[in-house]
């Protein structure tokens, strides 16, 4: 199993454990729990902040404001394609996101000297006359962090293909969030000159076709995210033996649960610090 959006991956955990001295089991039946584990406590993350730390592609409609200020309801990283409510699309010197040079962002601003301004659709309507298509996510410091170069294709995509060639595969490894254009994937395995993705045009994304050449990102969780769901996933770990003195409940393979226990001081203090004030 690979987990979908977690915020770090089955070989980020075994690299945790093993620099704090413990030992990382070679048991595939193990590896299941863990990825459960891991997948468990970054949507106990998202459901504790109210917003998501992993990029997903998405067209959110918004209804036409009273100012040149678009606000949006969701935390934006990236403009793939804004559309008026005349079907117009605004090119980027047109805008700007708001606030600048900080991520995410919560608003779309027209430039003061743009003479374009936010219209009604073609019933002269103004609700969801608006459209975004972005890449959404809360990511602090996106346009310097966000992404890491982690190869180039040495083939072109077609629309279906899974298996792609690559310079390097060394960067990458199961449960990684990649990005290829404004594609989205999610990694299932790796070979030497290969990386193989669940499926295409993943997290919302379009699946498209691809030049040989192209470079291969790989996301960056928030580093706070990440270390959260990494201690909170080796805390119930390390109990999935059986119940704690606390009533926490035992993790199998086939149920995985993160129980009050688990939220560490720094888990929590990242929660608190991340909750969606909207």
């Amino acid at each position: 199993m690979t987990s979908r959006n977690a915020y770090a991956t089955l070989a980020d955990y075994k690299a945790y454990v093993t620099a704090r001295g413990q030992t990382t089991s070679t048991d595939t039946a193990d590896d299941v729990v863990i990825d459960g584990l891991l997948d468990s406590a970054s949507r106990f993350i998202d459901d504790e902040t109210g917003r998501v730390f992993y990029p997903y592609v998405q067209t959110r409609y918004y209804d036409v404001p009273d100012s040149r200020e678009l606000c949006l309801d969701e935390d934006l990283l990236e403009v793939i394609a804004l559309v008026n409510g005349d079907g117009t699309t605004i090119t980027s010197s047109d805008y700007f996101l708001v606030p600048k040079n900080i991520y995410p962002a919560y608003a779309i601003k027209l430039n003061d000297v743009s003479l374009l301004l936010w219209t009604l659709n073609n019933l002269s309507s103004m609700e969801n006359a608006i459209s975004v298509n972005g890449i959404w996510a809360f990511r602090q410091n996106y346009s310097r962090d966000g992404w890491k170069v982690g190869t180039t294709t040495t083939e072109a995509l077609d629309l279906t293909e899974t298996e792609f060639d690559v310079t390097a595969s060394t960067l990458f490894s199961a449960g990684q969030i990649i990005k290829y254009g404004n594609e989205l994937g999610i990694v299932s395995s790796t070979a030497s000159g290969k990386v193989t993705v669940v499926s295409r045009g993943d997290n919302g994304s379009t699946a498209a076709l691809h030049d040989s050449g192209i470079t291969v990102y790989i996301w960056q969780p928030e580093q706070g995210a990440k270390n959260a769901v990494l201690e909170m996933s080796n805390s119930a770990y390390n109990r999935r033996f059986g119940n704690s003195t606390s009533g926490a409940v035992t993790i199998t393979a086939a149920g995985v649960v993160i129980s009050p226990r688990d939220i560490t001081a720094t888990a929590q203090a990242f929660i608190e610090g991340h909750k969606d004030k909207i």
